[in-house]
C-alpha cells in the first residue's frame, strides 16, 4: 500500500463528513481545527467517553460531536497500509502505531490537518478522541486552542465494561488455547490482580462469562496499555497544558459529574470541569 503521509498543506482537500474536510486549499469560509475552540476527550476503551457524551447529552449542552476516532482511522489511517476494512482491533491498534511512526503526532497530526465549515463551527465542536503520549503532547502544542478531558479508570474495570457493553466492535484474535473452555490470559498478572484474575476464571466457570470472549477483551486492555499507557498520556497533557486540562477518574465520578466537567471544558470554565 502507498504509505507515502502528505500534511494538510500538500494533500489534495478531501471531505471526511458534511461540513469537515482534510488538505489544502480550503473552500471560501473553512477554517483549520488548529484555529477553532475544541474539546477533545482523552481515554482510551472502556474509560467512559460514550458514558460522558449521554451525560453532557443529559444536561442538554449543545454541541457539534466531530467523527470519532474509529471514523477517522478507517476513512485517513487504514487506507494507507491496508486495502479492505480491518476489524481485529490489535492489528488496528499496530496500524496506528505504524502511522504514528511515519507521521509525528500520529491521529493528533490528523485533528490539526482538518478544517471545518461555518455551519460545523455554529456550536462547540467535540472530538472523541486522543490516546497516549504522543498523541496528546502533539495536540498540546498543534491545536492551541483546544481543551481535554481525560477519562480514566483501571485496567480491570474498562476490562469488565468490555464484557458487558456487547459492542461488534470490540474484536481482537486473542492468545491462549482457544480448544479448552480454560482461561488462560498470558501476561494477565503484569496487568490485572490475582482477584481480578481468580474472579474472570469463577465468571467463566459459572457460565457467567466465556473463555473467548474474556481472552479477546483483554488482548484489547494489553494491547492498549503497551500502545497508549494511560498513566503517561495523563502526565504529558498535566505537563504540556495543566490550564487547559481536566483529569476524571469513572470510577470515583458519576455520569452527573462527568457532565459538569465537559460543560466547564465547553464554556472554559476549567473550575468546573475540575471533577
Amino acid at each position: 500500500m502507498n504509505t507515502t503521509i502528505q500534511t494538510p498543506d500538500t494533500a489534495p482537500f478531501t471531505t471526511i463528513a458534511p461540513g469537515l474536510g482534510f488538505g489544502r486549499p480550503l473552500p471560501a469560509g473553512w477554517r483549520p481545527l488548529a484555529e477553532t475552540e475544541l474539546l477533545v476527550l482523552v481515554g482510551v476503551t472502556g474509560a467512559g467517553k460514550s458514558t460522558a457524551l449521554a451525560a453532557l447529552d443529559q444536561r442538554r449542552v449543545a454541541y457539534n460531536l466531530l467523527p470519532d476516532r474509529r471514523v477517522v482511522t478507517d476513512r485517513v489511517i487504514i487506507p494507507l497500509y491496508d486495502g479492505g476494512a480491518v476489524l481485529d482491533r490489535v492489528r488496528r491498534f499496530e496500524i496506528t502505531q505504524r502511522f504514528t511512526r511515519d507521521c509525528p503526532g500520529g491521529m493528533a497530526a490528523v485533528l490539526a490537518g482538518m478544517a471545518a465549515d461555518a455551519h460545523r463551527r455554529s456550536l462547540p465542536l467535540v472530538f472523541d478522541g486522543l490516546r497516549g503520549e504522543v498523541e496528546v503532547t502533539h495536540a498540546a502544542a498543534s491545536l492551541p486552542n483546544a481543551r481535554f478531558l481525560v477519562l480514566t479508570a483501571p485496567d480491570a474495570v474498562r476490562l469488565n465494561r468490555l464484557l458487558r457493553r456487547g459492542d461488534a466492535f470490540d474484536r481482537a484474535t486473542a492468545t491462549g488455547a482457544p480448544s479448552t473452555g480454560d482461561l488462560d490470559l498470558p501476561g494477565a498478572e503484569d496487568i490485572l490482580s490475582a482477584d481480578d484474575i481468580a474472579q474472570l476464571r469463577a465468571d467463566v466457570a459459572a457460565g457467567i462469562l466465556t473463555a473467548e470472549d474474556v481472552r479477546g477483551k483483554f488482548a484489547i486492555i494489553a494491547a492498549e496499555r503497551r500502545n497508549y499507557d494511560p498513566d503517561r498520556t495523563v502526565a504529558a497533557l498535566l505537563a504540556h497544558a495543566p490550564e487547559r486540562t481536566a483529569v476524571v477518574d469513572t470510577t470515583v465520578c458519576g455520569p452527573a459529574e462527568v457532565g459538569a466537567a465537559l460543560a466547564g471544558l465547553l464554556a472554559g470554565d476549567r473550575t468546573e470541569a475540575a471533577a
